[in-house]
Protein backbone atom coordinates (compact mmCIF):
# COMPACT_ATOMS: atom_id res chain seq x y z
CA UNK A 1 0.00 0.00 0.00
CA UNK A 2 2.83 2.39 1.11
CA UNK A 3 4.60 1.94 -2.73
CA UNK A 4 1.46 3.03 -4.32
CA UNK A 5 0.88 6.19 -2.56
CA UNK A 6 4.91 6.47 -3.33
CA UNK A 7 4.36 6.41 -6.75
CA UNK A 8 1.33 8.57 -6.96
CA UNK A 9 3.26 10.90 -5.62
CA UNK A 10 6.35 10.58 -8.09
CA UNK A 11 3.44 10.89 -10.84
CA UNK A 12 1.60 13.53 -9.70
CA UNK A 13 5.44 15.46 -9.34
CA UNK A 14 6.23 15.05 -12.85
CA UNK A 15 2.96 16.07 -13.95
CA UNK A 16 3.27 19.16 -12.48
CA UNK A 17 6.81 19.94 -14.18
CA UNK A 18 5.47 19.07 -17.22
CA UNK A 19 2.66 21.20 -16.97
CA UNK A 20 4.75 23.75 -15.74
CA UNK A 21 6.72 23.02 -18.86
CA UNK A 22 4.21 23.68 -20.95
CA UNK A 23 2.67 26.90 -19.58
CA UNK A 24 6.11 28.31 -19.67
CA UNK A 25 6.07 27.21 -23.72
CA UNK A 26 2.70 28.62 -24.39
CA UNK A 27 3.88 32.16 -23.00
CA UNK A 28 6.55 32.32 -25.66
CA UNK A 29 3.38 31.96 -28.12
CA UNK A 30 1.63 35.14 -29.55
CA UNK A 31 -1.96 35.29 -28.05
CA UNK A 32 -3.35 34.86 -31.45
CA UNK A 33 -1.62 31.46 -31.78
CA UNK A 34 -2.50 30.75 -28.15
CA UNK A 35 -6.30 31.13 -28.35
CA UNK A 36 -6.19 29.34 -31.56
CA UNK A 37 -4.17 26.47 -29.42
CA UNK A 38 -5.99 26.34 -26.28
CA UNK A 39 -9.17 25.78 -28.77
CA UNK A 40 -8.12 23.39 -30.54
CA UNK A 41 -5.98 21.11 -27.91
CA UNK A 42 -7.46 22.35 -24.76
CA UNK A 43 -11.14 22.63 -26.09
CA UNK A 44 -11.30 19.97 -28.73
CA UNK A 45 -12.52 22.42 -31.24
CA UNK A 46 -12.03 21.16 -34.68
CA UNK A 47 -9.73 23.76 -37.46
CA UNK A 48 -13.41 24.94 -38.70
CA UNK A 49 -14.84 25.27 -35.14
CA UNK A 50 -12.08 27.77 -33.66
CA UNK A 51 -12.57 29.79 -36.91
CA UNK A 52 -16.01 30.09 -36.28
CA UNK A 53 -15.31 31.30 -32.64
CA UNK A 54 -12.34 33.06 -33.54
CA UNK A 55 -14.33 34.48 -36.38
CA UNK A 56 -11.12 33.77 -38.62
CA UNK A 57 -11.11 32.37 -41.52
CA UNK A 58 -10.71 28.33 -41.55
CA UNK A 59 -6.85 28.43 -42.76
CA UNK A 60 -6.06 31.30 -40.90
CA UNK A 61 -7.36 28.85 -37.86
CA UNK A 62 -4.88 26.40 -39.25
CA UNK A 63 -1.83 28.17 -40.03
CA UNK A 64 -2.11 29.62 -36.33
CA UNK A 65 -2.19 26.46 -34.90
CA UNK A 66 0.33 24.84 -36.94
CA UNK A 67 2.98 27.87 -36.27
CA UNK A 68 2.13 27.61 -32.58
CA UNK A 69 2.64 23.91 -32.73
CA UNK A 70 6.13 24.51 -34.38
CA UNK A 71 6.65 26.89 -31.04
CA UNK A 72 5.48 24.46 -29.00
CA UNK A 73 7.46 21.71 -30.58
CA UNK A 74 10.64 23.68 -30.26
CA UNK A 75 10.44 25.23 -26.65
CA UNK A 76 9.47 21.56 -25.60
CA UNK A 77 12.66 19.69 -26.80
CA UNK A 78 10.36 17.40 -29.20
CA UNK A 79 11.75 15.15 -31.72
CA UNK A 80 10.02 14.25 -34.94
Amino acid sequence: MIQEEVVDVQEEGMMRVEAQRVKTAMGRLSRLQADAIRLAYFGGFSHSEVAKLLDIPVGTAKTRIRDGMIVLRDSLGVTS
